[in-house]
């Protein structure tokens, strides 16, 4: 996977339970307040502050609009490998802590426009996405403990993908090389179903889309699989409890430019 740069805008105060983060990535907060809670441990990110985004997370995300101003972020997408890398050079790192040191800001600042720029070569945005990394751990910012994804992890960044793709469960299996009886018991011992997954992964990438594209509602219904836009709004609304319009309330909300190939499997921030 290639890094991805992103900006994150909602209108609207809102707290979304039980989201999945499925990559690691950066975020920092440029406007209103972020607040994240992971199990009995909480985080908040004010404007100005950097911070990590551990993978195969379950959190609870609360994002506080400024007065007078949407809430907005930067958001860098991580490859896993780079992550593993730093780790094992700097050590797993704490998680749940962010930096306002003008250093690791500013080389966060750099790669990120760099990631927009064409003409920057990949491997120099790769070298300037380690310099952040390396400043956070300075600090003794990081990641935590590698671990790896499980069934369900799988399934998840094999759904994400292709949240509009008409999936089945005996598909799904074969993608993952396991039979279909396997997997089903899988996803009842977690409490789940496929179909369950299915639609939450829906609404997951739904989600992140309303904040970080300016793709319509009616479109974003689309990408992930809902031929019908009310049928798709009933839905959003039964997961996160409000309207996807109530995100944006008629403003462009998204990216300046919105790069080839994001319309799939953003980060839920």
């Amino acid at each position: 996977m290639e890094p991805i740069a992103l900006t994150i805008r909602q209108a609207r105060r809102a707290t979304f339970r039980a989201l999945h983060g499925t990559t690691p990535g950066l975020i920092r907060v440029l406007s209103g307040l972020k607040r994240l809670r992971i199990g009995a441990r909480v985080l908040e990110i004010p404007a100005g502050a950097l911070a990590v985004l551990a993978p195969r997370q379950v959190m609870e995300v609360e994002n506080r609009p400024a007065a007078g101003a949407p809430y907005k972020a930067a958001l860098v997408v991580l490859p896993e490998p780079l992550v593993d890398a730093i780790r094992a050079e700097t050590g797993p790192g704490e998680p749940m802590r962010a930096s306002t040191r003008g250093v690791a800001l500013a080389a966060f600042d750099r790669a990120a426009a760099w990631l927009g720029d064409p003409l920057v070569p990949a491997r120099l945005r790769i070298h300037a996405l380690r310099e952040v990394l390396l400043w956070l751990a300075e600090e003794g910012i990081g990641f935590g403990p590698a671990t790896l994804p499980g069934v369900t992890d799988r399934l998840r960044g094999l759904l994400s993908a292709s949240p509009d793709r008409d999936w089945r469960a005996p598909e799904a299996a074969r993608a993952l090389g396991q039979s279909e009886p396997t997997l089903r018991r899988h996803l009842a011992g977690e409490g789940t179903s496929f179909t369950a997954l299915l639609a939450d992964v829906r609404m997951e990438t739904a989600l992140g889309l309303l904040q970080g594209s300016t793709l319509s509602v009616n479109r974003i219904a689309l990408e992930v699989g809902y031929a019908c836009p009310s049928r798709f709004a009933l839905r959003f609304r039964k997961r996160f409890g409000l309207a996807p319009s109530d995100l944006r309330r008629g403003e462009r909300i998204g990216m300046e430019v919105e790069p080839p190939g994001t319309a799939k499997g953003l980060e839920r921030v």
